[in-house]
């Protein structure tokens, strides 16, 4: 699919292409979600903290991650880019992108699509935003709800629909360390950044950092009582806005 900037070449590493994901993605995407938290919460197990509200059983979130992400293609206010290793076809890493609907640097290529996977008119009836999706089998209703009415009531306080959203940057661990999520984010970012647009993430503490490099400055913080969930301390979620032309965006 189509890219709505130019292919970020100078970012990537030698072998690997971006372009937009499509429906036929979704187990790839999966993959990539699956292995990072693994191995997030395996190396860090305080990690862990930030899935408190998770069903115990990992195929039960393994589909209900493949919903979520095949359900986004119906929704006109998002847009999803991939990069892919060219030696094996896999996807590596994902972003999904939720712009505001003044923002159009990122239209050129979009396609909506339907449950079957065929596409539709993003400004018709057919393209619908994404119905809210249920708890998992086996996971706290409460705790679920809680969690996203959290992000909800952040994305409300700082006017997160007039912002170009980072809602996810997932990249599979074995590709870490070669720039490969700062290049999806970046070139998200340059469009952003020609059109005067601010941007906005809720960071966990191991991205902050990087966040900050890209011009990313923390503004709030949004913090969950983990011994609602049987667990000890605070599960925190740093919530930071970019103002145009902020940190190092470069693409070529």
């Amino acid at each position: 699919m189509a890219l709505p900037f130019p292919h970020p070449s100078a970012l990537l590493p030698p072998g690997f292409t971006m372009s937009r994901c499509t429906p036929a993605d979704v187990p790839g995407m999966t993959d990539v979600c699956e292995l990072w938290f693994t191995c997030f919460m395996q190396a860090f197990p305080a990690g862990s903290a930030f899935t408190y509200w998770w069903s115990p059983s990992v195929p039960t979130m393994r589909a209900w991650h493949a919903s979520r992400i095949a359900g986004r293609f119906a929704d006109p206010g998002t847009q999803q880019f991939k990069v892919v290793d060219d030696a094996t076809g896999t996807i590596v890493a994902f972003a999904k992108w939720d712009p505001p609907a003044t923002m159009k640097g990122l239209s050129p290529g979009f396609v909506v699509y339907d449950e079957e996977g065929k596409p539709v008119d993003a400004t018709g009836e057919q393209g619908k935003k994404q119905n809210a999706l249920q708890a998992p089998e086996g996971a706290d209703p409460a705790l679920y709800g809680e969690f996203f009415a959290g992000l909800k009531r952040m994305g409300e306080k700082w006017r997160a629909h007039e912002k170009l959203g980072l809602s996810i940057i997932c990249t599979d661990p074995a590709y870490h360390g070669r720039g490969i999520g700062a290049a999806l984010i970046r070139s998200g970012l340059a469009v952003a950044d020609a059109e005067r647009v601010s941007a906005y993430l809720e960071g966990l503490p191991l991205a902050v950092p990087l966040y900050r490099r890209l011009g990313f400055e923390p503004v709030d913080k949004l913090e969950y009582d983990l011994s609602k969930a049987g667990m000890e301390g605070t599960a925190v979620l740093t919530i930071m806005v970019r103002e145009p032309g902020g940190g190092a965006v470069p693409l070529a």
